[in-house]
């Protein structure tokens, strides 16, 4: 069995492999005491880069998005109520927030640019 907190970085670099890392991390079970890794804005950006290279599909980045949101095991940069979970959100629902797109990307660094330091 890989280990979990190795699945877990992987999974928030590796918006192709995503079913197999949930198959994976599903081997841990679901609780955990405290969080492994945190998602950055780097890391989204990485995301949406590999989007607009075609590297990854919009389904795929949807389901990167979902398969990260509410882990228990997942942190996020600027904590749960900051720009990186909003920008998560967006993506996991493309249909209350439109299909990813440049513009919805654009939204993101947007958003990201506004917010350059973590509230203390």
């Amino acid at each position: 069995m890989r280990d979990r907190k190795e699945l877990v970085v992987e999974l928030i670099r590796s918006p192709q492999s995503v079913q197999q890392l949930l198959l994976d991390l599903a081997e841990h079970g679901w609780y955990c005491e405290k969080q492994l890794a945190t998602v950055t804005k780097k890391d989204v950006l990485a995301v949406l880069k590999q989007f607009q290279n075609a590297m990854v599909t919009a389904a795929e980045v949807s389901g990167w998005a979902n398969s990260i949101g509410g882990r228990p095991d997942i942190a996020f940069e600027f904590g749960p109520d900051g720009v990186v979970e909003e920008s998560l959100f967006w993506l996991a629902h493309p249909e209350l927030e439109g299909a990813l797109c440049p513009e919805l990307c654009q939204r993101i660094v947007t958003l990201y640019e506004r917010r350059k330091v973590p509230r203390s």
